[in-house]
């Protein structure tokens, strides 16, 4: 038997306060695919300045508008959770039996006005979700009216693409058997927003229930080779864009799991922020890029995992000026081409092919993204993760 986790992302460092909130129960759910009778959670504060004190937090099995089979998550026994400033914990053990297909619910509830800080986030409402009560308590798992996300987070009162997110926790753990697998998704916000992750995620826990969890490992704007961007408009100037890739990338995939798998897509962001936010002397090139994914095969096969890659996706766009499309291309076509060409990995999958317009190279299609010709909407998610190997996943 081991702890696998059945959910879980990353905790963003926007380093300012995303909200101040009270009298709030906020309702996580998202599909298991663990067979157990013992869960965890993730408790978390990662990236706070200030304590943050959860007077409820339960847990239960997700059914129409509310929740079934309610029990209470402790700390050290204590139902009133407080998590000091930068604080991660897991929870005491919860005794609840769950099955694959299982739709599983966190609820936790603010009664004291708290400064949130650290959260977690996606944007795809086709997977996981999250829901806010306007005022109340409902960890006994009653239905509420859920109240619009940006009402509690002003940061995302701009973002046409309205993300989700969620403090407190960030993620759950069963207790199960050792024969399950779990594939860790690596990358940046074409990772993170989980328009690629849930439909892969939903094809695997399909083939294979009960022996697969899959894992979301990706932060919005993160680079592989140098860390976060400097960009002036952004909160704490870009701050939530992270450590570099290649610096993270044994933490986040193997220090709180025993990654079996891992899905690397990374490096676009390397291309495109030196010559948007106007870094030059950070400017890369394929070489070094092919250096930095090399380095993560090695820390991968150092922990007895295999890895897979991807192609890197086009971001063509009609705003920006003439003369960055050939520069970003210019390096973009030449790692692609190396990948497939073969750098180390267990294989790769073309998520460049499943979604760039051979009309207008360099470009999406339109269909396939949200509107910035960057990130993939529901429809290019499909396609791309349509291009993952299943089985070679899973050997």
């Amino acid at each position: 038997m081991k702890w696998v986790s059945a959910f879980s992302y990353l905790p963003v460092n926007y380093s300012v306060q995303l909200a101040e909130a009270a009298d709030q129960t906020q309702r996580i759910t998202f599909d298991n695919n663990l067979n157990g009778k013992t869960l965890r959670l993730c408790l978390s504060n990662r990236w706070s300045k200030s304590p943050l004190t959860l007077a409820k937090v339960t847990v239960g099995k997700a059914a129409g508008d509310g929740v079934r089979g309610v029990l209470p998550v402790t700390r050290d026994g204590g139902s009133r959770i407080t998590l000091a400033p930068g604080e991660e914990c897991w929870s005491d053990p919860v005794a609840l039996p769950v099955q694959a297909g299982d739709r599983l619910a966190i609820q936790t509830y603010l009664d004291q006005p708290q400064s949130v800080e650290s959260i977690c986030a996606f944007w795809a409402s086709t997977g996981p979700m999250v829901e806010l009560s306007a005022a109340g308590d409902f960890t006994d798992g009653s239905p509420f009216d859920p109240i619009p996300a940006q009402e509690v987070y002003p940061v995302i009162r701009a973002d046409a693409n309205k993300g989700y997110f969620f403090y407190g926790v960030s993620g759950l753990q069963v207790l199960t058997d050792d024969d399950v697998k779990t594939v860790v998704l690596f990358g940046d916000s074409i990772t993170h927003m989980s328009y690629v992750s849930n439909p892969l995620t939903r094809r695997l826990y399909a083939a294979y229930p009960g022996k697969v969890a899959v894992l979301n490992r990706g932060s919005g704007g993160n680079r592989l080779l140098h860390n976060a961007t400097r960009v002036d408009f952004l909160p704490a100037g870009g701050a939530c864009f992270g450590t570099a890739g290649i610096m993270r990338f044994e933490k986040d995939v193997f220090g709180q799991e025993n990654a079996d798998v891992v899905v690397v897509l990374e490096g676009i962001n390397d291309i495109m922020h030196p010559i948007q936010f106007q870094h030059p002397d950070e400017i890369i090139t394929p070489e070094e890029l092919i250096c930095g994914l090399r380095y993560l095969t090695a820390i991968t096969r150092k922990h007895g995992a295999r890895i897979f890659g991807a192609t890197i996706t086009p971001c063509g766009n009609d705003e920006y000026p003439e003369d960055w499309l050939p520069q970003f291309e210019s390096v973009r076509l030449e790692t692609n081409r190396r990948i497939r060409a073969g750098i180390g990995y267990d294989g790769w999958f073309d998520y460049d092919a499943a979604v760039r317009d051979n009309a207008r190279p360099g470009y999406m299609l339109k269909e396939c993204h949200i509107g910035d010709g960057l990130h993939p909407n529901n429809d290019g998610g499909e396609r791309m993760a349509a291009q993952v190997d299943l089985a070679a996943l899973m050997a």
